[in-house]
Formats: structure tokens, sequence, C-alpha cells
């Protein structure tokens, strides 16, 4: 640790963003770091998320450091009750530390601020307000004055803080940084600081890079893979999505090569993940990219994909540079559900995407997001039997190559207003307080916190997915003329787990099997060997063996109690027969919540409503 600090003695960390360290490296908090460093102060860095210390280990770190300014990055606002928890206990063994955070938690600076002890939120990016609101700090922690100068405080564009009367201030955004500014990150912060090992990896560890014949190549033996973000923002705003950079930024071509020779020189990076929130809507960019990643002799994955910007001409080139893998964001088959999402694709762009994927010999992961406001068992059928055609393209059966998620309702969009709206969140800030903990520290494969938007009981929406996968299994499996699961595979990885767990893993070990059938990953796949059961020997009775595996499920998860009021609400929707959905406006929910949510009356209402509406 650098003891000869310049200034304020400054710490900048993470929170754990998922129950396991994510390879995703942590560049909201690099690039502050650079920044700051740029500006002549040192920054620590101690990345909680990377390096996964007990809470107790947190806590000694700050009793002993006790630093002038603490920055939190919080990236997600599944983060909330971490953050809490963090900024309390840094008040009480570390009283003088000034309490800053970023990341797309901030869009919860209200109650931040008044229940978990940050003084002040920093809102988009945080390269320029991190520097100007630290240079604020130097000069009253230099002179030893405590307190606020309020008339500064508001001078400084990208924060949020209560002022005297404890009115919540928001100053509004900063200046977007031009494209050609973005700081390069800085791995030998990771090097020294966290773990580099977290953040360049096996590629061998991931399907999409494994199945491909050119990862097999001699000369990329040994090879690792790494991150690299060639954009900010997103040409869309999709209704559910928690966006925080406005607009759509694209880096200079030669600013990525750059990045990238770097990692290969450095780390023996040979495979590199596009990890854009929107990837390749700038065709320029990307016809630039494509020319210029050849002579690296690199694969790689892009991520963020709009199913409306590709073309067989492009995913060719893409092939043909590099590329292994293209995901995209279908999230339904349902026109009238893409509508609520304010996806701004139709079925047909989805529809040629899976197929020019298919015929570009590009990997791919079908990601859906069920249960939006207007989902029924309509567009659950619809979007069934989309997928069934999509899933038929591909060169294996579909249970590891389908993604299914219930929507998540996170501040900033409007599916979480629309939820505080119609009382599922709340409008006090203990209600809104006691949702973001309930969601904290899961990830979008948490099936089990999700808010019910539909007109359907909860079991009834939670048998969905395993009816959406069955059916598109065995349409596949039929249409392949496949057979299913031996009478070995069965024994094997259902029932010899049971008898024999050692024996098991040991199999396991000898056969090096690396993706089994009870792994997922980032991705929420449903690999279990009861769809393949099911959807093979017993497919006319799916029905009733859906619901014998759900309810023994849920009945163990929520336990006799819970279980029975969730099964009383299924009892009662089941005896008062079909009915028809009440809701019936598919437009973009964006809208819908326009028109329905009343517009801010005070002033900490209307402090909050940028966040609210998001970027």
């Amino acid at each position: 640790m650098n003891n000869a600090i310049r200034g304020p003695k400054i710490v900048i960390c993470t929170t754990p963003i998922r129950p396991v360290p994510t390879d995703y490296p942590p560049f909201g908090s690099m690039a502050i770091i650079q920044a700051l460093r740029g500006a002549g102060y040192d920054p620590v860095f101690y990345d909680i998320d990377g390096l996964r210390p007990t809470f107790e280990s947190v806590e000694e770190y700050f009793t002993r450091e006790q630093p002038d300014v603490l920055g939190i990055s919080a990236v997600v606002s599944t983060a909330y009750a971490y953050t809490k928890r963090l900024a309390r206990m840094v008040k009480r063994v570390s009283p003088k530390t000034r309490i800053i955070l970023g990341g797309n938690l901030a869009a919860s600076a209200e109650i931040l601020h008044r229940l978990a002890g940050i003084d002040y939120c920093v809102s988009g990016e945080g390269e320029v307000v991190a520097v100007n609101l630290m240079n604020y700090l130097s000069r009253r922690i230099e002179r030893a004055l405590g307190g606020d100068d309020f008339v500064a405080l508001r001078a400084i564009p990208g924060i949020s803080f209560l002022d005297a009367d404890g009115r919540l201030v928001f100053t509004g955004f900063e200046a977007k940084i031009p494209a050609e500014d973005f700081i390069e990150p800085d791995y030998t912060i990771l090097e020294k600081e966290s773990r580099i090992e977290n953040f360049i990896v096996d590629p061998l560890t991931r399907q999409d890079f494994a199945w491909d014949p050119r990862t097999s190549q001699p000369h990329r033996k040994g090879k690792k893979v790494a991150t690299v973000v060639t954009t900010k923002g997103c040409v869309a705003r999709c209704t559910f999505c928690h966006r925080w950079d406005k607009g759509y930024r694209t880096r200079p071509v030669d600013h990525i090569v750059r990045q990238i020779q770097h990692l290969k020189d450095r780390y023996n990076v040979g495979f590199i993940m596009f990890s854009d929130e929107n990837f390749g809507s700038d065709r320029q960019l990307v016809n630039e990219l494509i020319e210029a990643i050849k002579p690296l002799d690199v694969l790689y994955i892009v991520g963020g994909v709009r199913c409306r910007t590709v073309d067989p001409d492009l995913l060719k080139r893409l092939k043909d540079s590099g590329c292994t893998a293209v995901y995209y964001g279908m999230e339904s088959g349902s026109t009238r559900i893409l509508q609520v999402m304010e996806k701004n694709a139709t079925l047909e762009h989805n529809r040629n995407a899976a197929r020019w994927t298919a015929e570009a010999g590009l990997y791919t992961i079908y990601q859906l997001v069920l249960g939006m406001p207007g989902e029924s068992a309509e567009t659950i059928r619809e979007t069934t039997e989309f997928f069934k055609e999509a899933t038929a393209l591909l060169p294996e059966p579909p249970l590891m190559r389908m993604s299914i998620n219930f929507i998540q309702a996170l501040p900033g969009t409007p599916v979480y207003e629309y939820a505080r709206h119609i009382g599922e969140i709340g409008k006090t800030l203990a209600e809104e307080e006691k949702y973001l903990e309930l969601i904290s520290d899961i990830n979008a494969a948490d099936e089990t916190k999700f808010i019910n938007f539909t007109d359907w009981d909860y079991l009834t929406v939670q048998s969905w997915r395993r009816r959406m996968t069955i059916d598109c299994f065995t349409h596949y499996m039929r249409a392949k003329g496949l057979p299913g699961p031996s009478l070995k595979d069965i024994y094997r990885h259902l029932i010899l787990p049971r008898i024999s767990p050692k024996e098991y893993e040991r199999l396991r070990r000898e056969s090096q099997e690396t993706l089994g059938y009870e792994q997922g990953g980032y991705f929420n796949l449903q690999r279990s060997l009861h769809y393949e059961i099911i959807g093979t020997y017993f497919y006319a009775l799916r029905t009733p063996l859906i619901w014998a595996w759900l309810l023994k499920q849920e009945f163990k998860r929520l336990g006799p109690r819970r279980f029975a009021s969730r099964l009383a609400e299924t009892i009662r929707r089941r005896v008062a027969g079909p009915t028809h959905d009440a809701y019936a406006d598919y437009r973009s929910l964006r809208k819908v919540v326009d028109a329905i949510v009343p517009k801010p009356a005070t002033p900490d209402e209307m402090a909050m409503a940028p966040f609210r509406a998001g970027r």
C-alpha cells in the first residue's frame, strides 16, 4: 500500500456484484482512479468485489486506514444492502470520512442520502465529476473545515446531496466526455491492488470459444481472454434497462487496437470479449474494426448487438475476422411485449438475426425476459412458438442456448416507476428501501424475487419458463430426429449424485467435464436433466409433471406457511376460471408511465425526477 499519499487520503472501493467475483474488470473504478491520479491525487483501490474479504476484514481495513474520502462504486442497484452496511460501518469507525457513491445505484439518491449515510452521489460519467468534487473536498480538508459549502457544491455538475435544510439537491448532469478522450484502462491497477487473474482468464472455460475449431489451433494454446469495451451507451432505451450513459459514443478504432495489442503483449491475450452495452450500431466503426482486428490474429465474441443492425454480409465478415459468437437481446417473441419493452425491433428483425447467425456459423445464446407488464398466457405462447422456430436453427439442443430471466424492476427505469405507481414497491422512502434490500445481492438468474406484473398467479408464472424450455427442447429433438437421454445418462447425472456424490465427482473429474447439467454461469441456462426426461419420454404429461416439479421446489424454498399462501392464490385463480388480462395498453411502457404517474410536486420529488426518468 502506498503510504505517501498527497493531499486527502482517498480510497476507491467496489461492492460485490454477484455471489462470485466477475471476470468483467471494474472499468468505472479504474477510470476514476486514473482521472484522480491525472489531477495530482493518489487514491488507493480496494477491490472488495474482486478480493472478496470478509466484512470483518473490511471493517479492520477502514478502522486502520481512516481515509479522508471514500468513493464507493456501486454499478448495480442490487448492491444496496451491502452499500448501506458498508457506509454505516465506515461512519462508525472513521467518522470524518466523506463518502461518495457512483454507479447505477445513484438512481436511488434520496434513499442513499437519507437512509444509507452517503454524503454525495455522482450520477453519470464520473471522471470529470470526481476530480471537481475532490478539488472541493481537498480545499475543505486541508483547511480543516467541517460541514459543506452548499454554494460551491451547487456549482459542481453531476452530483446530489442534502442541503443545510435537509432538501435533496441535484446539480444536473455533467457534459459528456468526447469519445477520443475516454481513458484507456490501466491494468497495472488490477495487478497491484486486485487479482489480475480474475480478469485475464482461460478462454476454454467459455463454450463460445471452446466450440470454435480455430480455438484449437496450435499457436493459440495457452492464450488468455480479456474484456474490451468499444462504445459507451446504447441507441435504444428499453423500458426495463437501467442505462446510465445518455446517447451512443464510439471509441476510435486505433485506441481499441492499441488496447488489444497491449493486452497481447503484457498478458498473453489471444481472445477478446467485446462486452459493450450496444456493439455494432455504428456500422462505420464495425467495418473499420473488422479490418483492423484481422492482423492482430485474435478470436473474439461480441455482446449487446441489436438484431436490426446485422445482415448476412456483416456476420460473414465478423466470422472471417475472428469472431466466434454474437449475442443479441431478443427478449420476447411477442410483438406486443416488444412494444411494451420499446425494443424498436420487430419479430422479423429477430427472426432474420437468428437465421443469419446460424448460417454464418456463429455461436449465440437466445436471451429472453418474461413477466413484463402485459405478459399473459397468450404472449407466452407467442414467444414459445417464435423460439421453437429460432432454436430449430441451432446445431445443438437448445437447453444450453436459451437464457430465460424474469423481469427485475430496477431504479431509473419505466418498469420501476410503473411498479411504484401500482403499489408493488411503495411510494415512501422506507418502502422503496425495503424493496432495494429485497433485491440486493442477487443476479438476473434469481427467479424468486421478481415482481409479478401479470394477471396470473405467482406459481403459474413460475411454470412458464419450464414449459417454454420443454416445448422448445422437444420441438428441436423431434425435428432433428434425435434421441433423448439414455438410461446411462439418467443414472449418471440424476441418480448417482444422490446415492454417491463422491463417486459422481470422481467420474466428472476423470472425464474432465466442464459444463455439467447443474451449471449455468453468467447466462441463466436451464440444463437440468428433468427437462430432457420430460421432453423425451413424458411430453404428453408435461403439465402435471411441471407442476409436481415446481410445487416440490417451491415448498422446499418457501416453507409450509408461505407455500400454502402461494398455493391458495393459484387455487383461487383456477376456480375463478379464465379471465381477460386487465393490461391492454400495448405501447411503450415509458409512454404509459408518463401518462399515469403524477408529475413531481415537492422539491425533493423534482430533484429526483431526472433519476427516475433515466438517461
